[in-house]
C-alpha cells in the first residue's frame, strides 16, 4: 500500500494528487517480445511438437530393398497449473491527514476510494506491481523455494509464496543442464564471494567479449534457425560487454534500439542481445546472502518459440475485480488465475549462469 504518512498535507508543495511525482518508474520489456504465451491451458493439457523424421539414406542396391517404419520424433511437455492470487483492500481512515485525502471522497461517501485521483494513482502504481509479478513468477518462480535460512536461494524474509505457484524458467534452465552439463556455459564471476567481486570479475578487461563468443559457440546452431534468436542477458553482463566492445574493438560502439515502450535491443555479431534489467532488479531484491548475490550475471540463447507460459485465463492478465463493501467499508481488489512455464525442446537453450 502506498505509505501517504510520509507525504504531509501541509509542506505546500502539491495541491492535488495528480501532481504527485513518482521517484522512480521502471519499463520492463514486454514479456510477449521474449516468449510465448498460451492461454486457456488446463493441467494435463499437453504441448506436442513434430520433430524430424530421423536419418534416412543407407548403402544398398537391387530389387527387393528393405523397407523400415517410419518413425518421426516428437516433443510432449504437460502443463501443471497452480493458482497465484492478489488480494488487497484498503479503509479511507489509513488516508486521512495524508496528501491521500487530497484525491479522496466526502461525506457518506468518503470510504469509497473508486474513481477518485487517490485511486487513479493506486491503480497505476497496481499495474507495475502485477507486471512485476509477471516477471518474478515466469522467471524465477519455484515450487520448493526455501529462504536461505532454510537451505534455499531466498534473501531471508522473503515470503517463499512469492514463487512457489509453478516452476519458473530458470527452475527448468537449471534442470536442463544439471541434465546436460554441455548446455551451461560457466561464468565464474558469479562464484566470486562479495558484490564488490563479483561486479568487478565481470567488468576484467576481455572477460564479457570472451564469455559472449564462448557462449555462441556452445549453443546448438539450430537455435539460429528459429525466429528471433536472441541472447538475453542481465544489464550487467551487458555493461561489462559494451565496455570490452569499445576497448577491444578501436572504440566501436553497440547499438542500441528501444523498438517498443519499454524494450531495447542490441546486437551482437549479428545475433540479437535482450538486455533485462529486470532480471537484475529482481536478483537484487529476492537473492541476495548478504553478501553477495545468487548468480547476478545470466544469459540465455534461445527464441521466443521455444519458451512457454500459460494460463488458464482467456487472457494473460486475469480480469481485476473491484469492489466496496458497504458493510466493511474495505475498498477490495482481487485477482486470480493459474499459471505454468514450459521449455519446448530442451537442447535447443544455451545458458551461461
Amino acid at each position: 500500500m502506498i505509505e501517504f504518512s510520509k507525504f504531509t498535507t501541509q509542506n505546500g508543495a502539491i495541491s492535488d494528487l495528480r501532481e504527485l511525482l513518482f521517484l522512480t518508474l521502471y519499463k520492463d520489456p514486454v514479456i510477449d517480445e521474449l516468449i510465448t504465451t498460451r492461454t486457456g491451458v488446463k493441467t494435463g493439457d499437453v504441448l506436442d511438437f513434430i520433430g524430424g523424421m530421423g536419418d534416412v539414406g543407407v548403402h544398398a542396391k537391387g530389387c527387393n530393398p528393405s523397407y523400415g517404419n517410419i518413425k518421426i520424433s516428437g516433443v510432449e511437455k504437460k502443463w501443471d497449473l497452480d493458482s497465484w492470487q492478489i488480494a488487497k483492500h484498503i479503509c479511507y481512515d489509513e488516508i486521512e491527514n495524508t496528501i491521500g485525502e487530497l484525491g479522496a471522497n466526502t461525506g457518506t461517501d468518503i470510504a469509497y476510494l473508486e474513481d477518485t485521483p487517490y485511486w487513479d494513482l493506486l491503480m497505476k502504481l497496481l499495474k507495475e506491481a502485477i507486471l512485476e509479478m509477471f516477471w518474478r513468477i515466469i522467471f524465477f518462480a519455484d515450487k520448493t523455494a526455501a529462504n536461505i535460512a532454510e537451505g534455499g536461494i531466498l534473501t531471508d524474509g522473503v515470503d517463499p509464496k512469492l514463487f512457489t505457484m509453478c516452476d519458473g524458467l530458470w527452475k527448468r534452465f537449471h534442470s536442463i543442464i544439471a541434465a546436460n552439463p554441455n548446455q551451461q556455459t560457466e561464468i565464474t564471476a558469479n562464484a566470486a564471494a562479495t558484490y564488490k567481486e563479483q561486479k568487478e570479475a565481470m567488468r576484467q578487461s576481455g572477460y564479457a567479449i570472451q564469455l559472449v563468443d564462448t557462449l555462441l559457440s556452445d549453443a546448438d546452431s539450430r537455435i539460429f534457425d528459429l525466429p528471433n534468436p536472441s541472447i538475453y542477458m542481465t544489464s550487467s553482463m551487458f555493461k561489462a560487454l559494451r565496455t570490452d566492445v569499445v576497448a577491444h574493438y578501436t572504440k566501436a560502439t553497440m547499438p542500441w534500439e528501444q523498438v517498443s515502450a519499454g524494450v531495447h535491443v542490441s546486437e551482437y555479431d549479428g545475433v540479437r542481445i535482450v538486455v533485462l534489467d529486470i532480471w537484475d532488479r529482481l536478483i537484487k531484491k529476492f537473492e541476495d546472502t548478504g553478501t553477495a548475490l545468487n548468480n547476478p550475471h545470466r544469459a540465455i540463447v534461445c527464441s521466443p518459440a521455444n519458451l512457454f507460459v500459460g494460463t488458464d485465463d482467456k487472457k494473460r492478465i486475469a480480469t481485476l475485480r473491484v469492489t466496496f463493501n458497504d458493510e466493511t467499508q474495505y475498498n477490495n481488489i482481487f485477482a486470480t488465475a493459474k499459471i505454468d512455464t514450459l521449455v519446448c525442446e530442451d537442447e535447443l537453450i544455451q545458458v551461461a549462469i
